[in-house]
């Protein structure tokens, strides 16, 4: 442990440096990872987020992921984790579509953070017909990710990577499940603007970039590269108000729009002790899809609850219904 301590207060004096160096290492694994444009968007359900905070800000979270969320967002976050912090997230989508997550990290003192996160996404009461198209009753399809997590703060930056194991299940008796390589997310995250905030110095303007998905593939199927950059600012007016905003870049062969801007905003309209509650609004567009989202939050004590609702999708496919997230989460 002694050791870890003088090499955090080493790297903490020589942040600056690291930085510089860091940035350019950054854009080099992007530069000579092999990015395919995938004509298939495998594993779509991986973008979906966790998270009902992040979420009620319409997935602006690349630059304020701080919490165990961070495994998904982007794991420089854990750089600035608490000490031990847990999240329970559900949603239930239309055409009986679910989407589950659960995420555990804990600090690791100077040595910096790791995080263990799995994802669960399937589709019940699937009909089956065999090829002369007579009824064979139901099955379900879930698939999971696994992933491992570690961040490390270094002065007013952080730097983390995550690794992830993929595996599909059929419950069709004659459809084998799959397994593949999640591939591996590497984030870097900043602070800036520091103002004095009783006898604290507290950063005001936050910055992130991730690149998710590098060499991830399930079975014959390649899951495509996503590359997110997102910056934050929060004013301090009694309570914080935070307005973030991320750009998202999926590398895939598909008519459709594969850039996507994300705007949020999140307000403390009350503080009390221990107490604060929390509202949120959110849009993410592409060229073919719009989305508003909206939430809150109420935190007890380290004890948060929060919730989102996504409205339907204003595109060319009419009559999806809202969506609604709900997520529990602790911090120590």
């Amino acid at each position: 442990m002694l050791m870890t301590e003088q090499i955090a207060k080493w790297a903490s004096k020589q942040g600056p440096k690291l930085l510089c160096g860091l940035i350019p290492l950054f854009f080099l694994i992007l530069a000579v990872s092999p990015v395919s444009y995938a004509g298939v968007d495998a594993m779509p359900h991986l973008r979906l987020g966790a998270g009902a905070r992040s979420i009620g800000l319409g997935g602006a979270f690349t630059a304020i992921a701080d919490d165990a969320t961070a495994t998904v967002w982007n794991p420089a976050g854990l750089g600035s984790a608490a000490d031990l912090s847990i999240n329970l997230s559900t949603q239930q989508l239309d055409l009986d579509r679910s989407h589950n997550f659960i995420a555990l990290t804990k600090a690791l003192g100077s040595a910096g953070s790791i995080g263990l996160a799995v994802t669960n996404a399937g589709v019940s009461g699937i009909q089956q017909y065999d090829t002369n198209e007579r009824y064979g009753g139901e099955f379900d399809y879930s698939t999971n990710a696994y992933s491992l997590s570690y961040g490390i703060g270094l002065g007013n930056f952080s730097i983390g990577l995550t690794g992830r194991m993929l595996m599909d299940n059929f419950g069709a008796a004659d459809v084998e499940s799959a397994s593949g390589f999640g591939g591996v997310d590497v984030g870097l995250m900043g602070h800036a603007l520091h103002i004095d905030i009783g006898e604290e110095k507290v950063p005001t303007f936050h910055y992130g970039i991730v690149a998710k998905y590098l060499g991830a593939a399930l079975g014959e199927d390649t899951v495509p590269m996503v590359v997110n950059l997102g910056v934050a600012y929060n004013l301090y007016m009694g309570n914080v108000v935070t307005f973030a905003a991320d750009l998202e870049q999926e590398f895939v062969n598909l008519d459709e729009s594969a850039t996507s801007l994300r705007l949020g905003a999140e307000y403390t309209i009350l503080t009390y002790k221990s107490t604060a509650l929390s509202i949120r609004g959110g849009v993410r567009a592409s060229r073919d899809v719009q989305n508003l989202f909206g939430g809150f939050g109420v935190n007890i004590g380290g004890l948060q609850i929060d919730y989102a609702i996504q409205d339907g999708m204003a595109s060319e496919i009419q009559g999806v219904g809202s969506t609604h997230f709900a997520s529990l989460s602790y911090r120590y």
